[in-house]
Order: structure tokens, then sequence, then C-alpha cells
């Protein structure tokens, strides 16, 4: 028999603010992409000061991003090596070729260095760089390097919805950034995502894209290969009011981060550099000195039924990415040895906190 889990690692913060505006899009019987999803765009739009396209998922998000940039087979993209799978996995389904970057041991994300290394040697199309757990990247050195190499910059801020950089949301800036809604994310419309541009062209290519690329007025008449990409009016509006709550959500989970770092003594954790003005916190890292002290730490938490979570597998370590299996990248490694993630969520209470920081606190 399976042991209950008392504390999560997420949970979505679903009220009945959320059930009634369901009940009323149900009410309207129209529940598929319309109205509602539009106001939600415009609702994320005036978030971030940005143009939205929303889709039905975060991996969507980047397949229509991809797409709208014409990535196509052969094309070599940068991504992390320690990344959520489908960083990766969504180019190489378009045919692109994924070269993995080691990332900084300390922050977790892409290094700029290290991306300049190969884009000075080779023709790279585009170069994906992921806000790891919610903390952005250094955008400012990943815009003049993509300037200077000539290449497409795309920000995978999938965890970083509410994040900024240098007092500027993420999502704001004129490179293409995408964002997921999924259930353990800051926001949540249960699954869902979307896409920020400034860029006319590729907003016009994404609407397209999303909608088996023709325009909502034109019936069977296609412009452009696309695909059913669409959300719902259902899940746009969980996501409306949802929105209405994000600064809220933004300061209980930097305050259950705060009290982590403060009263956990073992451990070490994501650093956070001055230019990371705002830090979403949708996953919270933690280090322990080698891989025996993570695994006896997990299987520790896991016996007082505290859903803590390993990291992510790296990027050339998967079953899936076998011919990258000879590659090495000791930082990514490193991390998939030593990290943790503890539980973070915008209803923890104080208690669960607590009890997460006792927790650790009593191994021995």
């Amino acid at each position: 028999m399976v042991k209950k889990i008392t504390i999560p690692m997420s949970k979505p913060s679903i009220n009945q603010n959320e059930r009634n505006q369901i009940s009323k899009v149900i009410k309207t019987g129209w529940f598929s992409q319309g109205n509602i999803t539009k106001e939600f765009e415009s609702k994320i739009s005036k978030f971030l000061n940005s143009n939205i396209v929303s889709v039905n998922n975060g991996s969507s998000a980047l397949m229509c991003a991809l797409l709208a940039h014409e990535i196509i087979p052969g094309d070599k993209i940068i991504v992390p090596a320690f990344t959520f799978i489908a960083t990766a996995s969504v180019p190489k389904i378009l045919g692109a070729k994924i070269i993995p970057v080691d990332v900084d041991p300390k922050t977790l994300n892409i290094l700029p260095e290290k991306v300049e290394e190969i884009v000075k040697k080779e023709k790279i199309k585009a170069v994906i760089v992921v806000d790891v757990g919610g903390l952005s990247v250094d955008i400012e050195k990943f815009k003049k390097l993509s300037k200077k190499y000539n290449f497409i910059l795309i920000e995978d801020a999938a965890e970083a919805f509410g994040s900024e950089y240098k007092n500027k949301k993420n999502g704001s800036f004129n490179h293409t950034s995408i964002f997921s809604f999924h259930i353990a994310k800051l926001i949540t419309t249960i699954e869902g995502g979307c896409i920020s541009t400034k860029n006319k062209i590729i907003l016009k290519k994404l609407r397209l894209i999303r909608n088996h690329g023709k325009y909502d007025k034109i019936e069977y008449v296609h412009d452009m290969i696309g695909s059913n990409f669409r959300t719902t009016d259902l899940q746009s509006a969980i996501g409306i009011e949802q929105i209405k709550k994000i600064k809220k959500f933004l300061m209980q989970r930097n305050s259950i981060a705060k009290k982590y770092k403060k009263n956990i003594k073992k451990l070490e954790f994501q650093k956070i550099p001055s230019y990371a003005t705002n830090h979403s916190y949708m996953l919270f890292f933690a280090f322990c000195k080698n891989k025996n002290q993570r695994d006896k730490l997990f299987n520790h938490l896991k016996k007082h039924k505290i859903d803590v979570r390993k990291p992510w597998m790296p990027i050339h370590m998967q079953p899936c990415n076998q011919e990258l299996h000879n590659l090495r990248y000791p930082n990514a490694e490193n991390i998939f040895d030593k990290a943790i993630t503890l539980p973070i969520y915008n209803s923890m209470s104080t208690k669960e906190v607590q009890h997460v920081i006792d927790s650790i606190m009593s191994i021995k």
C-alpha cells in the first residue's frame, strides 16, 4: 500500500472563484477557444507588455515558436545540458540537431561563455535559453551574442512567469519567449501555455500555426503548415482568475524560499545573481555535498511524507538521446547527482514549511 504524501511537491491554488468562472463558460455553451481566451490573452499581454498567443501547453508553445522562426531539419540548435526534456525534444521532433551546452553550477542556467565557444565556430540557427526553476538567465549577455553571431534567441521561460530581469518582466523583451501554465506552475490553467513576442511577423505566424495554419474567419483555407495547438475557454477562465493573484503568489513563494534559506543549515541553494530582481521560485533547488548524502536526504524526507524530487537527468544522459551519450557536461552531471527540489507552492502553510525544515535538520 502506497503511503499518502503529507506535503506534495506542488499544489494548484484553485478556489471558488475559478469554479464560478468555469460554470459561467459552461452556461454559454462555448467551451473551446473563443472570447474568454482572447480576454485571457489580453490580460497576459498587459502584464508582460508584449503580444501573446495562448496554446494548449508549454511544449506546444515551444513548438509553435520554433515553427514561426522557420526551424527546419538539419538546423543546429543549442540547448542547456540541464533542463526539462521538452527543451531538447521539441527541436528534435522538427528534425533539428541539438547541441547541449553546460550550465553554471550555482545558478543552474546555461553559460553564455560556453555558448560563445560554439557559435563562433559553427553556424547555429537558434539558441534556446532556459530560466531554470524560474531564475532568469543573463538576458543582456545572450542578446549581445545573438546580435554578434546572428542566431535566433528563444527563451524557454516555462517556469519563469512573474520573474524579472533587471526589474523588467521575463517575456517583455524583444526576443521570443514561451511560458507554461501547467498545474505545477506559479499560475495555472491546468494545462496551457503561451508565446510572447514583439515581432508582428512572428505574431501573425504563431496565430496561424496554432490553428492549422488558417485564419479563423476563412473556412478550410490554410496559408501555412500548422496544427491544433489551441487552448479552451474553460482553461482561460481559470487563467483570468489566476492572473489576479500573481503578486500574492510571488510574495508567498519568495517568503517560503527565504525561510528555507534562513533555517536550513545543512544545504546550499541556487545562487540568485543581482540581475534577477524577481525569482518566481517555481522550483526550489537545494544541494548536498555528494550523491550519497543527497540520496540519504531524499529517502529520509520521503519517510517523513514530504514529496521531494531529484532533478532532471541531463539531456546528454537521457535514453532518448543515445547520439549524445559519449559527451560529458560535468556541471550538469554534478547537479544531477547532488541536487534536490523541496516542496514549494502558493498555498503552502507555515506549518508545512516548518515540517520540511525540521525534517531536514533532524537527519543525522
